[in-house]
């Protein structure tokens, strides 16, 4: 990195640990360290902690919130062009959707030579009413005209910059998503994976299934829930189910599976910081989502070796291939996950041989210091360009 980018500034909402929030530590943590780093957030938490660790300092906005409040979201625009016109960022790098395009907007205003967005998949697609989408699609449209360039994980996400938001080329990048492949590996050969699933308080001698994600409607837990909850109508099926992550459906989740009985063998972990080793420890990887950005769960599933079963839909489709690096299934259908499941419980050399696979893809595409280093160079761009 030249000596020309001295501020580097990440803009998120939510100070968790979830997918979208790890993309920006991660990133936070491998940039040049002579650099100023710094992370502007709506409060503190495990990622403030994470960005503070690596060296980047914490800038709090409370009146930054996911749910649209025009009051509060003008009082939390005026905030950010203060704070980004007080430290004089080079770089302002947005994430999520709504605190995304405010913070464009802010970044705009107070001058800011370089703003990056990343699109971690578009809210507009999804919406449920055409007024939500009409919303949804306007801010995206303002946003994309206040970034010099929109990062996009995957084509799809591109073709909608150019066709729905009519952005130019030139200011679209498609990067993917990247993960550490130094802590996301496979469970080395000589490992005694019994003693550590008891030493992790994991079932020693039965297959484990596992999501990691946030617990709620985008995430589609409750589809994966009933699935296993079907896998024991036909007897126990010799696997326990594992939750790594938080969030609103929690409780309606524990409710379910209180009423199947199922209690001993489905495991509600919360949010852990020792992912990469509980991966290690499971059987086969899931993630039911309804929409999806490029999922880093899947990455890491995959760079610990795991065979993953995924919904079927843009986001996942750019990592994972049917039968070739795992297994996809139709979003929200739940008899087809209950039987991709029984597929890799009872096949061995099928979850070894998807395993594998997938571990080589990401070792071969999804790098986090290739990625870093590409965002360095844009970075470098668009400063030496003068936007």
């Amino acid at each position: 990195m030249t000596a020309s980018i001295l501020r580097i500034c990440h803009l998120q909402l939510l100070p968790l640990l979830s997918g979208v929030q790890r993309v920006s530590l991660d990133e936070l943590e491998r940039l040049d360290a002579q650099s100023t780093r710094v992370l502007v957030c709506q409060s503190r938490g495990s990622l403030t902690e994470g960005a503070e660790a690596s060296g980047a300092s914490v800038i709090v906005i409370p009146e930054l919130i996911r749910e649209i409040h025009p009051l509060r979201d003008i009082k939390a625009l005026v905030c950010l062009w203060k704070c980004f016109s007080r430290e004089k960022f080079d770089v302002v790098h947005t994430h999520s959707s709504k605190t995304g395009v405010i913070g464009r907007l802010a970044a705009r205003l107070a001058g800011v030579p370089c703003i990056v967005h990343t699109v971690h998949g578009f809210a507009f697609p999804a919406a449920t009413t055409t007024l939500q989408r009409k919303i949804f699609h306007a801010m995206e449209w303002i946003g994309a005209r206040c970034s010099h360039r929109v990062v996009c994980l995957h084509e799809d996400d591109a073709r909608i910059c150019r066709d729905e938001l009519r952005l130019p080329d030139e200011r679209i990048e498609i990067m993917a998503n990247g993960i550490d492949l130094q802590k996301f590996h496979p469970l080395s050969l000589e490992a005694d994976r019994d003693a550590l699933r008891v030493g992790a308080c994991l079932p020693a001698h039965r297959k484990l299934i596992m999501m990691v994600g946030r617990l709620w409607e985008q995430k589609n837990p409750a589809c994966l829930v009933e699935a296993y909850c079907q896998l024991w109508e036909s007897g126990d099926p010799g696997a326990d189910l594992v939750l790594v992550g938080d969030g609103a459906l929690k409780e309606s989740l524990e409710l379910r599976v209180k009423l199947a009985g199922l209690e001993p063998h489905v495991h509600f972990l919360g949010w852990r910081t020792d992912t990469p080793e509980l991966l290690r420890l499971c059987d086969v990887f899931v993630l039911p989502s309804r929409w999806e950005g490029m999922p880093l769960a899947i990455l890491e599933a995959m760079g610990c070796g795991l065979p993953v079963i995924v919904s079927d839909i843009p986001g996942n489709r750019h990592l994972v291939r049917h039968a070739e690096n795992g297994l996809l299934f139709p979003v929200e259908n739940t008899w087809s996950l209950t039987s991709a499941l029984v597929e890799l419980l009872e096949n061995a050399s099928l979850r070894i041989r998807l395993g594998a696979a997938g571990r080589a893809k990401v070792e071969a595409e999804h790098d986090i210091q290739k990625r870093v280093r590409n965002m360095e160079a844009l970075y470098r761009d668009v400063l030496s360009a003068g936007g």
